[in-house]
């Protein structure tokens, strides 16, 4: 009888351990991928910021150049 039971508890253990490496590896490869998406996510805000600033920039610069008066040579 108490063979029967340490073989179980060993492989409840076992069982246990893969369980617990199974959720730890399925929390990395979740936490991998919300990185990745964060990471994209930045980036396209950093390139739309970026061309929108451009894109002021260059509005500015217009209109400076349509009110000052052109330089005398």
């Amino acid at each position: 009888m108490r063979r029967g039971l340490a073989g179980m508890a060993i492989l409840l253990t076992v069982f246990a351990v893969v369980v617990v490496g199974g959720v730890a590896l399925l929390l990395m490869a979740a936490g991998d991928e919300f990185d990745r998406r964060i990471t994209r996510e930045v980036d396209r805000v950093h390139r739309e910021f970026e061309s929108d600033f451009d894109g002021i920039r260059q509005e500015v610069r217009d209109e400076l150049d349509r009110r000052l008066p052109e330089p005398t040579p």
